[in-house]
């Protein structure tokens, strides 16, 4: 079946907010006794013991051996063969080195007792009873991202074990404030109710009302290399539109708005897209997924979806059922958009309520 495509081409923001009382394009079509909403989705419900459970987990963590990671740099010291040594070697942004004799060897992830191990195997094809040690030069150390409404979004460099989710707000400025009214009167801009950590492509049951209002050390997580700290904004609620359309991003939301006319100025949708449509509403921590039949509302056989402040839509390529599938996908656009956040009006400030 041929798939409608909104063109990228609409009439841009600024002329729809001038437009005032003129009829927004794609307007919801009235059609009675007809359902918009295919399927709905619970998200996964919170247990508070399995929460706390992990919580007390995640105050033990311990980060391992260290990793080798593109940009570090160390000696390989050769025992018996100082002239094949070679002082300087560096991790290159694949993972992977490149010395004379072994040639090309990834050794990115690794420990370095594991890629001591694995240059030894490689050397040995060249001499005989070689003994390698790699000695550290220079090592990247361990980072966080902080995002959002805090005053110095950036990425962070720590000592683990002495910063935790405190600390990380504090190094980025705190929280974002604005002034309000003639008195200028002060207000924070971060919904903290919805901000949230990923690690390891997952979200932590990290409650940051708890952590820095309430001071519960529970929450009060240590960070760990990598950690992106997300803390939205209460002073806008921008949709945001990810998967198959033409320009993903965050657009502002204006009463009235549907489905379609959101989709539309993300500049449509791609023949790759799925006939069925997920608006996500309520974040990541208490959502409820609407699954949408796109095909039949570009039809007109049913009504136009009404979005809310904050919703995200997501079109997939595929018809998807399962929350974490959805989470996989939509993790990797949602942290690119994190990754151009500002203090203020940032597109990654709007993604969960």
């Amino acid at each position: 079946m041929k798939r409608f495509s909104l063109s990228a081409g609409l009439v841009s923001w600024g002329l729809i907010l001038l437009a005032g009382c003129a009829s927004p394009p794609f307007a919801p079509v009235a059609v009675p006794n007809s359902s918009t909403v295919f399927e709905s989705l619970e998200g996964p419900k919170p247990d508070p013991k399995k929460i706390e459970a992990e919580l007390r987990s995640l105050q033990k963590v311990n980060p391992g051996d260290y990793r080798l990671k593109p940009g570090d740099s160390f000696a390989i010291i050769i025992d018996g063969q100082l002239e094949q040594s070679r002082p300087v070697v560096k991790v290159m942004p694949s993972g992977a080195i490149s010395v004379a004799p072994i040639g090309y060897v990834k050794v990115g992830g690794l420990t370095i007792p594991a890629a001591t191990k694995l240059l030894t195997s490689k050397y040995k094809r060249f001499f005989r009873n070689c003994e390698i040690i790699i000695e550290p030069q220079e090592f990247k150390p361990d980072a966080f991202t902080i995002s959002g409404s805090v005053k110095s979004p950036g990425i962070y460099p720590f000592v683990f074990g002495s910063f935790r989710l405190l600390d990380a707000v504090a190094a980025a400025g705190g929280l974002a404030t604005a002034t309000i009214g003639s008195r200028g009167d002060r207000y924070e801009l971060a919904d903290l109710e919805n901000a949230y950590i990923v690690r390891d492509g997952r979200v932590l049951p990290v409650d940051f009302v708890e952590a820095i209002v309430k001071g519960n050390p529970l929450h009060n997580i240590p960070l760990m290399s990598g950690d992106a700290i997300q803390i939205p904004s209460l002073d806008n609620g921008k949709i945001t539109i990810l998967g198959e359309v033409g320009d993903p991003d965050c657009i502002p939301y204006q009463p009235g708005l549907t489905l379609l006319q959101a989709i539309g100025y993300a500049g449509g949708m791609k023949e790759t897209n799925s006939w069925y449509v997920k608006v996500i509403r309520g974040g990541l921590k208490s959502p409820v997924v609407f699954t949408l039949d796109i095909v039949d509302i570009q039809k007109g056989r049913c009504m136009d979806f009404a979005l809310k402040p904050r919703d995200i839509v997501f079109v997939p390529r595929s018809f998807i059922s399962e929350w974490n599938v959805i989470v996989r996908q939509i993790l990797p656009t949602i942290q690119l958009l994190n990754g151009l956040a500002g203090p203020f009006g940032s597109p990654s400030n709007f993604l969960y309520r």
